[in-house]
C-alpha cells in the first residue's frame, strides 16, 4: 500500500513541465554527442580541450593587440592524427557523458511521474533515486577518465611526445552533487520506511 497524498494543480503543473523539460535536455544532449563524435571519428584537426599546469603564454590582449604574458588553465587545441586509443577515448567520455545525462533524465522524470500519482515514498522512488545516484556517479567517473585519457592523448599527438605539465581537472561541484544525491535518497529510504511503519498502525 502506497501513500495516496496529490500534489495540488499548479505542483502537478509545475512537474509535467520538468517533465517536459528534461525529455527536451535529453533529446539535445544526445544530439550534441552525436555530433561531437562525429567531429572525432575523421581523426583530423579534432579540436580537444586540454588542461596545462602553470605554463605560461602570451596573448595579444594588450593595448593595440600587444602580447601580455598569462597563465591559461585551459586551452584548446586542434588535434589530428591522434592513437587510436585517444579516438577511443574521446568517443567514450561522450557516449558515457550522454548515457549518465539521459538515464538520471529518465530517472527524474519517473520519480515525478510516481510522485503525480501520489506515490512520493513509494519503492518504486527508493530504486529511482538510488539509481539516480549510482548513474551521476559512475557517469562522473568515467567521463572524467576518458576525458583525461583523451586530452592528454590529443595533446601528445600535436606535441610528439608525452607532456609532463598537462593537469587533471576535477570539478568539485560534482562530488558535492554527488553527496547531496545521496543523502536524498537515504531520506526517500527513510520516508518509505516511516511510511510502512505509518500503515502498519491504521
Amino acid at each position: 500500500m502506497t501513500s495516496t497524498l496529490q500534489p495540488k494543480p499548479a505542483d502537478r503543473v509545475a512537474l509535467v513541465i520538468t517533465i517536459v523539460l528534461g525529455a527536451a535536455a535529453a533529446v539535445v544532449t544526445a544530439v550534441q554527442a552525436v555530433i561531437r563524435i562525429i567531429q572525432i571519428v575523421p581523426n583530423r584537426d579534432v579540436p580537444v580541450t586540454v588542461a596545462f599546469a602553470d605554463t605560461p603564454a602570451t596573448l595579444p590582449i594588450g593595448p593595440g593587440g600587444s602580447a601580455v604574458a598569462v597563465v591559461p588553465q585551459q586551452v584548446e587545441i586542434l588535434a589530428s592524427d591522434m592513437a587510436p586509443i585517444t579516438v577511443f577515448s574521446l568517443i567514450a567520455a561522450e557516449v558515457f557523458y550522454a548515457l549518465a545525462v539521459v538515464t538520471a533524465i529518465v530517472c527524474v522524470s519517473l520519480v515525478i511521474r510516481n510522485i503525480l500519482r501520489g506515490e512520493a515514498f513509494g519503492r518504486a522512488n527508493v530504486g529511482l533515486v538510488g539509481t539516480l545516484t549510482f548513474t551521476v556517479a559512475i557517469g562522473w567517473i568515467l567521463t572524467w577518465l576518458f576525458s583525461t585519457m583523451g586530452a592528454n592523448g590529443a595533446a601528445s599527438a600535436l606535441a610528439g611526445e608525452y607532456p609532463e605539465n598537462t593537469a587533471i581537472p576535477i570539478a568539485l561541484v560534482v562530488p558535492f552533487a554527488i553527496a547531496a544525491l545521496g543523502a536524498l535518497s537515504a531520506a526517500f529510504v527513510a520516508g518509505h520506511r516511516l511510511q510502512r511503519e505509518t500503515e502498519g498502525l491504521v
